[in-house]
């Protein structure tokens, strides 16, 4: 219960107080679990596959080689008197825009540029918004990240993710014969996401986790503004080093693939 008072008060400025007293288990507006399960599962892959891809985007950006033996490369953005490189605004391949900055620390002091034996550690800063259009959605994003990468110092063999971020994302689902729109709020953290070198022979996670803490508001079309069904679910991406990994929404396992996005999930 306290969980579930809290993530309302987090997303107070989105959801409404009727919404987070809602019961979660009353099917309203011609909303089922099953539904907010399908969306909750949808958005989660999105956001996972994003966050996975801007590590590997932030590491070449940030002039992190792909192999320990590999020369680095040159920084993509300019460096700031502030001690951060900050980006321009970039396109994504999925056509979002990103807003990026990083700093780049040795023992805790910032760097002016990549050491391949000094640097311990580097922090992101990101923002991603925009549209994405799927088979039978298309979703709203607005994301914001911290997450810091380290490991770094001497021959790397692996390098270790962390962080935590934030986001605000709207859905637009015309499957399920009841169309409908979906809020989501939520709190995501990144953690000990560990990644082998190289990456050409290494390209998913070997271990970590990346937790999101969601509450989701749905309603169908023509359903009074007051009968949105809410509910809260604690979502859980686990690694293992291979494309498909597991998805567990609140006590439903899933399966993602992180090269398609498609989620598949047991009864």
């Amino acid at each position: 219960m306290m969980r579930r008072v809290r993530l309302c008060l987090i997303a107070a400025g989105a959801l409404s107080l009727a919404a987070c007293n809602a019961d979660p288990t009353a099917p309203k507006a011609g909303v089922t679990d099953q539904m907010l399960t399908r969306d909750i599962a949808a958005a989660a892959a999105t956001t996972a596959t994003l966050d996975l891809a801007q590590m590997v985007d932030g590491e070449l950006a940030a002039g992190l080689p792909a192999t320990a033996s590999q020369t680095a490369l040159a920084p993509a953005c300019p460096y700031s008197p502030a001690g951060r490189y900050v980006c321009p605004t970039v396109r994504t391949p999925d056509g979002l825009l990103l807003d990026r900055s990083y700093a780049i620390f040795a023992g805790g002091t910032p760097q002016p540029a990549y050491d391949p034996l000094r640097t311990d550690s580097v922090n992101f800063q990101t923002a991603v918004n925009g549209t994405l259009a799927r088979d039978d959605r298309t979703l709203w994003l607005r994301h914001t990240r911290s997450m810091t990468v380290s490991g770094l110092a001497g021959i790397e063999t692996t390098r270790v993710w962390d962080g935590i971020g934030a986001r605000s994302d709207s859905m637009r689902v015309t499957r399920d014969g009841a169309p409908r729109t979906t809020r989501i709020e939520a709190m995501d953290r990144i953690e000990h996401v560990v990644f082998r070198l190289p990456r050409a022979t290494y390209p998913y996670p070997q271990s970590g986790t990346i937790t999101q803490d969601i509450v989701i508001t749905s309603a169908a079309d023509g359903a009074p503004a007051n009968e949105a069904r809410s509910a809260t679910r604690h979502v859980v991406v686990t690694f293992n080093g291979t494309r498909k990994v597991g998805l567990l929404i609140g006590a439903t396992p899933c399966t993602l693939d992180l090269e398609t996005r498609a989620v598949s999930c047991g009864r």
